[in-house]
Order: structure tokens, then C-alpha cells, then sequence
């Protein structure tokens, strides 16, 4: 925190559509052995949208004075256990669909908190989600987890009365994002449309289950 310049950008989702896909394909999946939460389409928006925008997948090199960007996608899981936050890398993320997720963070929580895990299995994320709301808790602002240079934090979702395209109040299911970012690399234009894409593929959960 005192060598990246930490700022954070903050925004709702509307999981509505996202909770009603989870709940007509959990019970399908739990047939195959896979427990369906919605952090597998939170990890999945990510890593495409990390694809999109690399800047956000990069770290600084500030012994070399370089900035490298990573052709991967390793998504970092914030995992809290006994002995406290451990923090798992899910490799290659972009290239698993929903399901594959699901039983990726199966095993790396398993792992977490069995204490089995590796000083490896820690190494090499290139963006770190910590999901807040699996506890409690909506806004935060979440630490930068060097080398990397953004990290999502995910608050509980909730009931909100929102106004749609046609002035008419609705009760839509919100989800709080807050990601902070390094502001020697990332500036708020560039962390905005990365949050505004992560947004889109939420809110069309269909794309997010069915993209390879």
C-alpha cells in the first residue's frame, strides 16, 4: 500500500437474471458433482474481460523500469481458512467454461483449508477476487496483491428498488463491486470500461455459462 497508488471504483450489478440461470442449471451440475455459486460467473466475466483489457492483467517491473503484460489470465481467490486469508492462483482461468470453474474453486478451497496447499499453488495470479459477500458486507476497499495492479472485491447482493428504461420501480437483485486499482498504471477510464464489461457479462449470464 505504500509503494502502489491505490484508488478504487465502485459499482452495482443487477444479478437478477444471473441468480434465476443458477438456479434452473445447479441442480443439473449437482448431478455431475459440481456445486454452482455465482463465483464461478464472477471469475469467468473476469477473466474475459481481463482479455480485453490487458492493462489490467499487467505488472510493474520496477527493477527493470518495464511494464510486462501477461498473455495468461491467473485469477488470485481470496480464501478465508482458520489460519487466515490464503490466497490460491486459479490457472488459466479464461480457458475453463462455468462448470470447469466450479470445480477449480472446489479444490482450491478444499486445499486452502485442509491446509494441504503448496507455496506454488500461491504464485503466479495476475488479478485477485475476494468475495466480501459470501460473509457480509457491501463497498470496501479491497489491497492491491503485488506484483499485480487491480484487485475486485464482492460484496453480498440485495434486494434494491431500482428505476427502469421506462420510469417504473423494480425490486432487482444488486451486487456491490468495488476494485482497486494502481493508479501508476491503471487510471479511471481504463478501470471504468473494465468494470462496465464485467458488468455486461453479468448481466447476460447466458453468454458467461456458454463461452468455451
Amino acid at each position: 500500500k505504500f509503494t502502489a497508488t491505490h484508488f478504487t471504483y465502485v459499482e452495482e450489478v443487477d444479478v437478477t437474471e444471473l441468480v434465476g440461470l443458477r438456479s434452473r442449471e445447479k441442480k443439473r451440475l449437482a448431478e455431475q458433482g459440481v456445486r454452482l455459486t455465482y463465483l464461478p460467473f464472477v471469475v469467468k466475466a473476469v477473466a474475459m474481460a481481463l482479455k480485453a483489457h490487458p492493462a489490467i492483467n499487467a505488472s510493474l517491473d520496477l527493477e527493470n523500469e518495464r511494464i510486462v503484460y501477461k498473455e495468461y489470465v491467473n485469477i488470485g481467490i481470496a480464501v478465508d481458512t482458520e489460519r487466515g486469508l490464503v490466497v490460491p492462483s486459479l490457472r488459466n482461468a479464461d480457458r475453463q467454461g462455468v462448470p470447469e470453474l466450479a470445480r477449480s474453486l472446489a479444490e482450491l478451497a478444499t486445499k486452502c483449508r485442509t491446509g494441504s496447499f503448496t507455496v506454488e499453488d500461491l504464485r503466479g495470479s495476475t488479478f485477485t477476487i475476494s468475495n466480501l459477500g459470501a460473509i457480509g458486507g457491501t463497498y470496501s476497499t479491497p489491497i492491491i496483491n503485488p506484483p499485480e495492479v487491480a484487485i475486485l472485491l464482492v460484496g453480498r447482493a440485495r434486494q434494491m428498488p431500482v428505476v427502469s428504461e421506462d420510469s417504473q420501480i423494480q425490486i432487482r437483485l444488486m451486487m456491490p463491486l468495488s476494485l482497486s486499482y494502481d493508479h501508476r498504471l491503471v487510471d479511471g477510464a481504463i478501470a471504468a470500461r473494465f468494470l462496465n464489461e464485467v458488468i455486461k457479462y453479468l448481466e447476460s449470464p447466458s453468454r458467461t455459462l456458454l463461452a468455451p
